[in-house]
């Protein structure tokens, strides 16, 4: 005889308020602390809620990391992996609109970004990210090494990430709306010199800058 499940739609809402309620929270303390000074302790002080309900619903501080960038996502319209970059013509286009959503939903992206910083303890996103955007340099750039693949990779991981958005807007004072289209012009920038022969491991440091004309 077969168990039936019941699931109820008004239990199920209800928990998913008390996880943005949580995520809210955390939001607000990190405009305050330090992303190592906020604890399941102070999180549920805060939040008004015990610890055991913090835990019940964010088990561990990926968990946690998961909710502020799942929510981000939803907010900024932004698409996971295997969405709607299926080259590397796409990313300049991806950053204008990437940095732009940060730009409206500062907030939360501050707090995402702050929490996301510790390599560590990225989020299972950022992890997907960074290999999706390996996949597409390989299939972009086949003839070059694949350590080559590699530090091109990383240099657009930098680029396309809430940490640059952050440290532009706060330390230069340079808003998304800038900074989307400046990130594109240097990813257009590395992708053309790549075509033309000169990827970045070809830069020779000691070599005269040539002068226009």
């Amino acid at each position: 005889m077969s168990t039936r499940t019941y699931s109820s739609p008004l239990r199920e809402r209800q928990a998913q308020q008390t996880r943005d309620f949580i995520i809210d929270t955390l939001t607000e303390l990190l405009d305050t602390h330090r992303a190592d000074e906020v604890t399941i302790r102070e999180l549920a002080r805060a939040a008004g809620v015990s610890e055991r309900t913090v835990y019940r619903h964010f088990p561990d501080r990926e968990a946690l990391l998961g909710g502020l960038s799942d929510r981000l996502l939803r907010m900024t319209g932004t698409t996971p992996p295997g969405g709607p970059i299926e080259s590397i013509d796409d990313l300049p286009r991806t950053a204008v609109k990437l940095m732009a959503g940060l730009d409206e939903f500062h907030v939360a992206a501050r707090a995402e970004a702050l929490f996301n910083a510790d390599p560590r303890r990225f989020s299972s996103a950022t992890r997907e990210n960074t290999g999706h955007f390996r996949q597409v340099v390989a299939q972009a750039f086949p003839g070059l090494d694949e350590r080559e693949q590699v530090r091109i990779a990383a240099v657009i991981r930098c680029l396309l990430s809430a940490q640059a958005w952050l440290r532009m807007r706060e330390e230069f004072g340079v808003p998304g709306v800038e900074s989307g289209p400046i990130v594109a012009w240097v990813l257009n920038t590395i992708f053309n010199e790549i075509r033309r022969g000169q990827p970045p491991g070809t830069y020779d440091p000691n070599s005269p800058t040539p002068h226009p004309g």
